[in-house]
Order: structure tokens, then sequence, then C-alpha cells
């Protein structure tokens, strides 16, 4: 009987450990790269132009693959001298650790999101040709 007991509790660890080990265990939303870049803010990075107008772009990315850039530039002081222009684009990762995301716009034109660093604090990499540092708001 003790025999029986034993044997069958060795069976029920080796059933265990087997469902346990070499699964694919999902993102904790802490470690999820998705969780901050798509976490219902967005991101901005701050600048002065080549003609010396402080300007800021905004990057929005929803989780179902579109996104939103913003761009505003103000020409003085003034409440109403500044342009926005807008544009939507469709995002994809190009592999699994995000390290690299493609933007693709509705005018077709195409944009790379390279050496990508993303954490609750800050969105970093070369966007087109620029290194920028993304702050979230």
């Amino acid at each position: 009987m003790k025999t029986k007991s034993i044997l069958s509790l060795i069976v029920l660890f080796a059933i265990l450990c087997g469902f346990n080990s070499c699964v694919d265990k999902p993102f904790n939303p802490i470690d999820d790269p998705e969780y901050y870049l798509c976490n219902n803010r967005g991101w901005i990075y701050e600048y002065i132009d080549t003609h010396g107008f402080p300007c800021s772009q905004r990057l929005i990315f929803y989780s179902d693959g579109r996104g939103t850039e913003i761009f505003t530039r103000y020409y003085s002081n003034y409440p109403d001298d500044y342009t926005v222009d807008t544009y939507d684009f469709y995002w994809d990762r190009e592999d699994y650790s995000y390290q690299s995301i493609s933007m693709e716009y509705k005018n077709g034109d195409y944009l790379l999101f390279d050496q990508l660093r993303i954490s609750e604090y800050w969105l970093s990499g070369i966007l087109g040709d620029d290194e920028v540092t993304f702050e979230p708001y």
C-alpha cells in the first residue's frame, strides 16, 4: 500500500513538472514592452529645429497597430503663433524583442524606429536618421 502511494506521488510530481517546464510564458505586464508603448499614453520629444524654432513631436501607439504622430512648431511666445501637423500611421514590430518598429503612414511613407529602448520613463532609439529620446506625457 505504501509503495503504491509513493509511486503515485512520484508520477504526480513528474506530471506536474512536465506541465510547468518548456512552456512559453507570456510577458509580465511590467516586462512587456508593448505595455509601456501602448499604455494609453503618448510620448513627447522636444527639440529646436534648424530654423531655431522650438518644436515637439508626439507619438501615440495603440495596441491594435494604429498610431498618431503630432508635430507642433512654435513661432513665438504669442498664444496662437504655432502650427500643428497630425499624421496617422500603422506600426508593427520587426522582431519579438521590440528592437525595431516599422511605421507605415497612410500616404505610403515608411519609417523605421530602430535600436529601440522602451521603459516606463523613456522611449529612445533611432527614428529615421535621428537619435531621439521621448518621454511619457
